[in-house]
């Protein structure tokens, strides 16, 4: 225990020297500017304008383009066009059959985590969306952080899929 406390003040003690360091070594010159996160697009269809602004307030918080489709042939070309890694689908979209859809959304080349939204969200729902493909079930209303949380896990989802699959 002792030691661990030695190397752990020996640790704290040299940081602000190797910070000095490195900021003496960095000329002017090579000093490169903030990197800008790049922004992840994620397509929605969603029905109601309280989601749209739940949204809204995610996409200005974390880095994440939020497109709002206005019919499943735009959510499709957007998606592919985009390589959305998420597609956010609401249940209650008019004259669609979510299961089709899902299925559709999650066969994309890029296979995107396809979260549908909808007012019943109960074991049943889940186990089927899971069969169409989908990813995860998300209740309504929305609420930002249920939202904000569903969209990082399909994200880190998503990209440990990818390096797997590559």
């Amino acid at each position: 225990m002792l030691a661990m406390f030695r190397a752990l003040h020996s640790f704290l003690a040299d940081t602000p020297k190797r910070g000095g360091a490195e900021r003496r070594s960095a000329s002017p010159s090579t000093k490169t500017a903030p990197q800008i996160e790049p922004r992840i697009p994620i397509v929605a269809l969603v029905v109601s304008d309280h989601d749209r602004e739940v949204l809204n307030c995610i996409s200005s918080r974390e880095p994440l383009d939020i497109h709002f489709a206005e019919s499943h042939v735009d959510a499709w070309e957007a998606m592919n066009r985009l390589n959305s890694p998420v597609i956010l689908y609401d249940r209650d979209w008019p004259n669609a059959e979510w299961r089709t859809t899902v299925q559709a959304l999650a066969s994309s080349p890029h296979r995107s985590c396809v979260i549908l939204a909808s007012r019943v969200a109960d074991d049943y729902l889940w186990q089927e969306l899971i069969r169409c493909g989908g990813y995860d079930l998300l209740a309504k209303p929305f609420r930002v952080d249920d939202v904000a949380r569903a969209l990082k896990l399909a994200l880190s989802y998503w990209k440990s899929a990818s390096t797997a699959t590559q």
